[in-house]
């Protein structure tokens, strides 16, 4: 009996002496364990941003925000707003033909246009109620076709200073619908510095009665960049100088370097959005809705 009594008094100091150390050992583990995880969890934020693609547009969540210029006004002869009417014998178009920003015709619409209860609308990429503005020498200008057309096309840019036209162009149909580029530097057209132009696309139902013209029109100026505006675009990327350019109020380079964007990726729903956003800035819905459509796939 009193060997049992050593015996269990031998097997309890050994159990207290050890257990100290396994609590220890098992602390110790777990706190390793801890760290790993933890370790494995700071890296991986690390790991995921490192697989970023670097890509040559800059933040695609860039806003375009448009801030007109002050003091410009309507263009001449402009009316802010409604149809924006302009007599435009004086800008060497035909006389008694009426034109605004956009028009709508049922005139004009090609065979392969579907409904032919469709409203072919013919609209210049313009402010609504000032003069567009360029830092550019040849800048681009834009136009809106909704539906493809069977009449030609005739675009004409002219000056205060001069009667005969700078730029006469006959585009021959079948003309597709969507969004137009002409840039004056395919033309050899260079634009003065302080001078304004005035800008038109006109659908021509009749080449031997032009008073039926479909005309719609636009102001160009073009203004010396300043040191500033010259220092914001050297220090941004390619989606910035959009945005640098709209926030100057320099509304056909913002247009033409979005514009730009989309045809390197034409695919690119962001860029189109973008695209979308000036154009509802400068009142045109249209088409904007039109690059919103494009930007979800669903074409014209």
């Amino acid at each position: 009996m009193k060997r049992i009594r050593i015996l269990v008094g031998v097997v309890v100091i050994g159990l207290t002496t050890a257990l100290p150390y396994a609590v220890s050992a098992a602390e110790k583990q777990e706190g390793q364990t801890v760290g790993r995880t933890n370790k494995a969890q700071e890296e991986i934020p690390r790991q995921r941003d490192s697989k970023l693609p670097n890509t040559k547009l800059g933040a695609a969540t860039v806003t375009l925000l448009y801030k007109p210029p002050l003091g410009l006004g309507s263009p001449a002869g402009l009316i802010a707003g409604g149809t924006r009417g302009l007599s435009l014998s004086r800008c060497g178009f035909p006389t008694g033909s009426v034109a605004g920003r956009s028009r709508g015709t049922k005139a004009c619409l090609s065979d392969d246009s579907g409904d032919r209860n469709t409203t072919l609308t013919l609209s210049v990429l313009t402010p609504a109620d000032h003069i567009g503005l360029t830092v550019h020498e040849q800048p681009s200008i834009y136009w809106y076709l909704s539906a493809e057309t069977n009449c030609r096309i005739d675009l004409t840019l002219t000056d205060e200073q001069t009667i005969e036209p700078l730029l006469e162009l006959i585009l021959s149909p079948p003309i597709k619908p969507g969004v137009q580029r002409i840039g004056l530097a395919d033309h050899k057209i260079h634009l003065a510095p302080g001078v304004q132009y005035h800008w038109s696309v006109a659908l021509v139902p009749d080449p031997e009665h032009r008073s039926k013209d479909i005309i719609a029109a636009g102001e160009i100026k073009r203004i010396d960049a300043t040191e500033m505006l010259q220092t914001k675009l050297a220090q941004a990327n390619k989606m910035e100088v959009a945005a640098v350019y709209a926030e100057a109020g320099l509304w056909y380079d913002a247009l033409t370097t979005i514009s730009d964007l989309i045809a390197e990726v034409p695919q690119n729903p962001v860029l189109r959005m973008q695209r979308a956003a000036l154009l509802e800035q400068v009142r045109l819905p249209e088409v904007a809705e039109y690059e919103k459509r494009l930007s979800t796939g669903r074409g014209s």
